[in-house]
């Protein structure tokens, strides 16, 4: 392994490790939201819901099967980081 492929590594893993804090804040946010709204205003609130739907659906589905599609090790550490800090943010 050369040292350029050792640092391509290293810098997907980086970009997946951003990405991931990104997309987990974002997520908690959101669920707190759905959570909120559906508790305050019941199936009426589906409309206002509906972004923060959209955003988990794509932070958890559609980025990652792209960004493995690119590289496997950013979609690793992605997954890794979104899921350690959404557990953690949920349990808060």
């Amino acid at each position: 392994m050369s040292l350029s492929e050792l640092l391509n590594y290293f810098l997907y893993a980086f970009s997946g490790l951003c990405f991931g804090i990104f997309a987990s804040r974002y997520s908690v946010l959101s669920v707190r939201y759905i959570k909120s709204r559906f508790s305050a205003h019941g199936f009426a609130a589906l409309w206002s819901a509906l972004p923060p739907a959209l955003f988990l659906a794509v932070s958890f589905f559609l980025f990652p099967l792209w960004l493995i599609a690119k590289t496997p090790v950013g979609g690793f550490f992605y997954y890794a980081v979104l899921l350690y800090f959404f557990s953690k943010g949920i349990q808060q």
